[in-house]
């Protein structure tokens, strides 16, 4: 379990666990970004680095702990149906709008967090320039999505899925880890998130009909093929750094974190996708994504 304030070595261990998830979750985007751009099967990919997840935790099982069929169950009924949910949307969103807009968008979701964290009890504290950076964000958002042109309805209602899924997940997630913790270790909740996973994105599987396009899969390269293998070794990373960070911040202070690192990620959008690059889309992302940064510096928790 996750140090406690006042524990030695936990401020090391909370800003690592916070360095971790930024790099991983920088790093998963872009490649699944290329990879999608290769194989037009977002549900496919998805399945495939959470086998690949599944099958290094069984081969490597380090520090597996299932406390009790009470705990596992509590965590196997609801946080998989949201993680399933969460990738899906993030998959198709990716395959229907820029990473830009999924970027500047999901900015949205710390203020959408913080509102519920407050109801369900969780101590969040906001100063006037806390909530001042969160506004300053939607003006950001409203400006980007004003300017990009790729900008679709359906790409929209992916990420506000998206966005709402990884609300409510991180909020059952962060209860389940710190305020109110189950008796399973971390290893153990990535286990059950992917394993628990793959049933609800068969389904998924069989509504896009992506099981009648496996035979693209044959006409990846082998760059392709290696972008795709990246990919899941980034997901083994990315799905235990979200749930080791969890341990250290409130689920709002985590959705910030999700967007602090992106301006390489957006940079990277615009110089090699060529995504949205006018003034309003750079204007509208530096705000969006400043307005994290402010935030990350003044909220006190």
């Amino acid at each position: 379990m996750a140090l406690k304030p006042g524990d030695p070595g936990y401020r090391t261990a909370l800003i690592s666990s916070c360095i971790f998830f930024m790099i991983c979750s920088a790093g998963m985007l872009v490649v699944n970004k290329l990879v999608l751009r290769a194989a037009r099967l977002p549900i496919t990919v998805v399945m495939i680095q959470m086998a690949f997840t599944v099958l290094c935790l069984v081969i490597f099982p380090c520090g597996l702990h299932f406390g009790s069929l009470r705990d596992v169950l509590r965590w196997s009924l609801s946080i998989p149906i949201l993680f399933t949910i969460m990738l899906a949307s993030s998959m198709l969103a990716l395959d229907h709008a820029t990473m830009g807009a999924i970027i500047v968008v999901r900015n949205i979701a710390p203020i959408v967090t913080m509102v519920i964290e407050r109801i369900w009890g969780e101590r969040i504290e906001i100063n006037f320039w806390a909530a001042a950076s969160l506004v300053y964000v939607i003006g950001g958002v409203v400006l980007y999505t004003s300017a990009d042109v790729s900008f679709s309805a359906v790409g929209m209602a992916y990420m506000f899925a998206n966005m709402v899924s990884a609300v409510l997940e991180r909020l059952l997630q962060r209860k389940m880890i710190a305020v109110q913790p189950i008796d399973v270790s971390k290893t153990g909740m990535m286990l059950l998130n992917n394993a628990c996973a793959l049933v609800p994105m068969w389904l998924l599987l069989i509504v896009f009909g992506e099981h009648h396009k496996w035979h693209l899969l044959r006409n990846l390269s082998y760059l392709d093929a290696a972008l795709l293998f990246f990919s899941c070794i980034v997901a083994v990373g990315i799905s235990y750094a979200g749930i080791n960070a969890q341990g250290y911040v409130s689920a709002t202070t985590f959705m910030v974190l999700s967007n602090l690192n992106k301006f390489v990620v957006v940079a990277f959008g615009i110089v090699v996708l060529h995504e949205a690059g006018s003034w309003r889309a750079i204007v509208g992302c530096f705000m969006a994504l400043s307005g994290g940064v402010i935030y990350a510096r003044t909220a006190t928790r």
